[in-house]
């Protein structure tokens, strides 16, 4: 995995075709959208398929703080996923609970992206079987322009999927 992150970051044709891959998958995040006020739909484009975003009645508990959430659910995914939003002055988290596995996404200073990585709980999950160590590192930047929180959620909806080992949390058909 190393030899792969290496080969990415110091050849410039792989660079460019990893770039136009990633401008790919934002542009088909962007191809969402809003089917009623708080309903979001879209194609995340990876094997959990397609995704619908709507208002939770639970919410997310985040460093003892309970955060209004969004549900987040994939076609292809065993378990729907919670989306709490904290507001802090001048930037915006997204706490993403999926099972035992929190990541926060934060838009901070007009650049969003994946912010901090989740601490080991004592869970069956083994966190760093769960996430794909080289998107964590490749969506600390996701996009450096000002979104609307429903284009952001759309962003989540898109890049979650790559993010964790999306085969431990697919459903088998």
């Amino acid at each position: 995995m190393h030899l792969f992150f290496h080969m990415i970051t110091k050849n410039p044709i792989v660079m460019k075709l990893f770039m136009r891959i990633s401008l790919s998958l934002l542009l088909a995040c962007f191809m969402m959208h809003v089917v009623a006020q708080d309903k979001i739909v879209g194609e995340s484009n990876t094997a959990f398929g397609k995704y619908s975003i709507d208002a939770a009645t639970e919410t997310v508990t985040y460093k003892g703080q309970e955060l209004e959430s969004y549900r987040l659910c994939y076609d292809n995914c065993k378990s729907d996923i919670l989306i709490g939003i904290q507001k802090i002055e001048g930037c915006k988290s997204f706490v993403v609970t999926l099972d035992d596995l929190q990541i926060v996404y934060t838009c901070k200073n007009g650049i969003f992206g994946v912010n901090k990585k989740p601490k080991q709980k004592s869970t069956s999950l083994n966190i760093k079987e769960a996430l794909n160590a080289q998107q964590f590192t490749f969506q600390k930047r996701i996009t450096n322009k000002p979104k609307t929180e429903a284009e952001l959620l759309g962003l989540i909806a898109c890049y979650y999927p790559v993010l964790i080992k999306s085969e431990l949390f697919v459903q088998n058909s």
